[in-house]
Order: structure tokens, then C-alpha cells, then sequence
């Protein structure tokens, strides 16, 4: 079931298919919570918390304005991991990847909040690529050329451009089941 179809059915009261959620995002959403905050007994809580969240919201999420459910979920656990960050009285400074860039001059806050999103969803879904293609992307979307990316993964370039050929495919699909459907990874 995509996120719309489970989101659907919690909204009509099948509260049970909120764990095929929670199954679906709990170890992606810990390990971005926890590039955040640097402290996994501090990620596991505001992941609960964030989850608890989530549930509380799901009734009043509109799946059809066109903001993808990960997207929306990992705002929310960037700001309740800021939050309790300075609940504690704890200042880190995050790292720039979870920076989002400001917003063009001219730009509407919904165009704004909507590229927030994009980057958001496009993060987890590099996150979710399986190894060595995510190793292969990230060093590729750095500006390393085929032969650094060769020498670096001990592999020869004709392999590292099959891994960033099925790297963008498996991207593609990720995304497509991220946002929901398809012709929607075209807004990414």
C-alpha cells in the first residue's frame, strides 16, 4: 500500500495500518533524527515523539494538496529535534546537508515550504538507496568525476557508471513510491 492508500484508511478510522507507517519510515526517521542531534537514546525519543505526533495530525493531513507524506513527516521531526534541543539547553550547530536553502527573492512562502519538502523527500530517498549505489551518487552529486569515484570505491569507472545509471533508476522509483504515484517525480 502506497502512503495515500494507508493515510486514507487511518483517516477512515483504520487506526491498525498506522504501523505499516511507522514499519515503513521508524529506522530512516531515527537516522536522520539522529544526524541531528548526535545521540541515539535522544533520536529514539523524539522519534516517539514524533510518530505520536504524526498520529495525532494524520486526521487533518491532505494528501491531495500535493505534499508528500515523508516530506511532511521529516519537517516535523527536524523541528521537534530543534526543539528539544533547546528544551536541553543544548546548542548544535546541524550540519549543512539538513540546512535548507533560503528561498529565491520573490518567492511565495508556499513555493518556499514546498522546495523544503522536495529536498526533504529527495533526502530520504537517497538515504534509502541500498550500498554501494548511495556511496556512488553521493560522491557523484559532491562533483567527483567517474575516475575519482573509481579509484575512491576501488572499482573500474565502467562500473561506477552502471551503479549511478541503476542509482538514478532505483531513485526514480523510490521517489514515485515516496510521493505517491506517478508523474509526481517530476516536481523533484
Amino acid at each position: 500500500m502506497d502512503d495515500q492508500t494507508i493515510i486514507r484508511c487511518i483517516q477512515n478510522g483504520e487506526v491498525a495500518v498506522f504501523a505499516d507507517l511507522v514499519r515503513k519510515y521508524h529506522r530512516k526517521l531515527l537516522t536522520f533524527i539522529f544526524r541531528l542531534v548526535g545521540d541515539a537514546g535522544l533520536a529514539e525519543d523524539i522519534g516517539q515523539e514524533v510518530f505520536l505526533k504524526v498520529y495525532q495530525e494524520l486526521p487533518r493531513f491532505e494528501p491531495e494538496r500535493g505534499v508528500p507524506f515523508a516530506a511532511w513527516l521529516y519537517i516535523i521531526a527536524r523541528n521537534q529535534a530543534i526543539n528539544e534541543l533547546r528544551k536541553r539547553g543544548r546548542s548544535r550547530t546541524l550540519p549543512e546537508e539538513h540546512l535548507q536553502h533560503l528561498p529565491a527573492p520573490g518567492s511565495s512562502p508556499e513555493e518556499a515550504l514546498l522546495n523544503q519538502e522536495k529536498l526533504a523527500a529527495l533526502a530520504a530517498t537517497v538515504a534509502d538507496l541500498p550500498e554501494p549505489f548511495r556511496a556512488t551518487i553521493l560522491l557523484s552529486l559532491q562533483g567527483a568525476s567517474l575516475s575519482e569515484i573509481a579509484e575512491r570505491c576501488g572499482v573500474a569507472p565502467a562500473t561506477v557508471k552502471t551503479r549511478l545509471f541503476r542509482a538514478r533508476e532505483k531513485l526514480k522509483l523510490l521517489l514515485k513510491e515516496s510521493l505517491g504515484g506517478v508523474g509526481h517525480e517530476r516536481r523533484i
